[in-house]
Order: C-alpha cells, then sequence, then structure tokens
C-alpha cells in the first residue's frame, strides 16, 4: 500500500510551483535545521526564487540551498529540514512577514514547537 504524503510535503510542492511567481515569498518556521556550518536553533527560512535553489522534497524532509545571510558575500549553503522540526509555513507578497496575520498561513504544528519547548532538541 503506498504511503500517503506528509502534509507538508503537500504544501512545499505547492510552494515550489509557487516559486515560478516573483511575487510569492515563503517563510518556513524550523525548531531546528541542519547546515553546513552545524545545526541552527530556531531557525526560519526564506524562500523566494531570489534566495533558494535545487528545492529537493522528499518523504521525511527537505533539503536546498538558500543564503543564510542575505546581503553578505557569503555563498549559498545546503541546509537539511525535517518535517517533524518545521511548526509553521506562511506566504506573503514580500519579504516581510506579520506573525500575528494569519491569512498566509499554509502550514502550522504547534505541536512541534511546544514538544521543543519542554524538552529541547530530541536526541
Amino acid at each position: 500500500m503506498p504511503r500517503a504524503p506528509h502534509a507538508l510535503e503537500t504544501v512545499l510542492q505547492q510552494l515550489q510551483t509557487d516559486l515560478s511567481d516573483p511575487q510569492h515569498h515563503f517563510m518556513v518556521c524550523t525548531t531546528y535545521f541542519e547546515s553546513e556550518s552545524g545545526p541552527v536553533m530556531l531557525g526560519t527560512l526564506h524562500l523566494h526564487q531570489s534566495t533558494v535553489w535545487n528545492l529537493q522534497i522528499g518523504a521525511e524532509g527537505f533539503t536546498c540551498e538558500v543564503l543564510l545571510q542575505p546581503g553578505s558575500q557569503q555563498p549559498r549553503s545546503s541546509v537539511r529540514v525535517s518535517y517533524a522540526n518545521v511548526w509553521q509555513v506562511m506566504r506573503g507578497n514580500n519579504p516581510n512577514f506579520n506573525a500575528g496575520k494569519r491569512a498566509g498561513l499554509l502550514y502550522e504544528n504547534n505541536h512541534a514547537l511546544s514538544t521543543f519547548a519542554r524538552q529541547g532538541l530530541a536526541e
């Protein structure tokens, strides 16, 4: 029997399609993600057609290349994010997101955030 896709997998597939429009900006809020420089706790990724490359969506998470410090001369950084560590995905029409505005909310998993707050990073 084929597995049902994770809810976030479906959201990311639509996000990947929507990145073709330069008006679409996405914010992925995580409890943790892995980068070439080491782990990033409570990391936020801004995904836009000018800030993300090679987005690969898998069954348990996604990988991509991003600018971790936009505006600097830093090269792209590879990141790996597990779906279990994503607590929110928002969409907007510019890079400035209002966390209180729920209109652009595409995905939310407050359980991931509360678990991280209680237990920290799972071993």
